[in-house]
């Protein structure tokens, strides 16, 4: 039990026990008016003794040592407590968990974690290179001092309750990630998650096979299992390890980058050819695919191809495609999300 629990109880305790007792005193002695009854529990509890208004009987001597017993033991544990919070840190931690509430308040597209265990940090360490804004829920209070040495926002709570979900800003999050350790938590949060934000992106982690169909049903967009994908991942090094060596340069950026570029119903590029926007010199990317609004996605398109009002270019080449077409008013959209 938190010290801040046993403050809690102590307070209540000793308010049950001022309250019996004033009422003791007046059933006790019917001459009394209710203020000289608070008054007499009161320098009784605090152990003053000043002057005391109840005449002197066997009933009221009894029901003071009482009083006193129960009184003075739930007063040293709430001053206890106080003093646990104090010492401890936990009022300090309070004052930075309203200012941190504050500041995701004012947050506005970011990621949203659930579970900060080895996938989850590697999550936050990774969008935190890529200036992606990250808020962190996470129920251990011990994991605390980890989320924000990595300068990453955080939420101690229990990402399954709909309040942890709010405290976190889901309104105005753009995506959200379900990582906690039991697939039936995911399956919870994703629930949640997609009926409280019906457009939200939704990436959930998947332990079990067994788990990625309802993963899904629950509202996922994506599932995500670690087994699967490391699987797949010797095997490419096995088989293709050049081609994963280019993957991996192309993704880290040290040369390349993959952009994914939206193109609004506006955008000058829309309606026209590859060959007709001369995206490839003006941008110095290549279009390796067009995702369709409806899901489609072609890939290696030739330079035939029409680009469509809300079709996704996924491009490859130096970093910063989007901000140059967004310069020179070929697209309106300047945010894309990488690849």
């Amino acid at each position: 039990m938190t010290a801040r629990k046993r403050l809690f109880i102590a307070l209540g305790f000793l308010a049950v026990v001022y309250v019996t007792g004033v009422v003791g005193y007046l059933i006790i002695d019917p001459d009394l008016t209710i203020l000289d009854a608070t008054y007499h529990v009161a320098i009784t509890l605090s152990t003053v003794g000043y002057r005391e208004v109840v005449h002197t009987t066997t009933a009221s001597k009894v029901w003071t040592v009482l009083i006193i017993v129960f009184g003075v033991s739930a007063a040293t544990v709430a001053i206890s407590s106080a003093t646990g919070l104090i010492v401890g840190g936990e009022v300090g931690r309070l004052i930075g968990s309203k200012k941190m509430e504050a500041r995701i308040k004012h947050l506005d597209k970011h990621v949203i974690i659930c579970g900060f265990g080895r996938m989850g940090q590697q999550l936050a360490k990774t969008l935190a290179e890529r200036q992606v804004p990250v808020v962190v829920i996470e129920r251990d209070e011990r994991l605390a001092q980890t989320i924000e040495a990595l300068d990453q926002l955080d939420i101690i709570g229990d990402a399954t309750e709909e309040s942890s979900l709010e405290r976190a800003g889901i309104e105005r999050a753009r995506g959200l990630v379900a990582a906690l350790g039991s697939d039936a938590d995911n399956v919870f949060v994703t629930l949640s998650a997609r009926e409280m934000r019906p457009d939200l992106h939704i990436v959930a982690r998947a332990e079990q096979f067994s788990a990625e169909p309802k993963l899904r049903r629950a509202g996922a967009n994506r599932v995500i299992s670690p087994q699967a994908i490391g699987a797949e991942r010797i095997a490419n090094i096995l088989t293709q390890p050049h081609v994963v060596d280019f993957v991996e340069m192309a993704a880290k950026g040290v040369e390349l980058e993959m952009e994914s570029i939206p193109i609004a119903g506006d955008s000058p590029l829309a309606g026209k050819s590859l060959r007709e926007s001369d995206i490839r010199s003006k941008a110095e990317v290549m279009v390796v695919a067009i995702k369709r609004p409806d899901g489609t996605t072609q890939f290696n398109p030739g330079a035939h191809e029409r680009v469509q009002p809300n079709d996704t270019l996924i491009t490859i080449g130096p970093a910063g495609a989007a901000h140059r077409l967004a310069k020179m008013r070929l697209i309106t959209d300047a945010s894309p999300n990488e690849a």
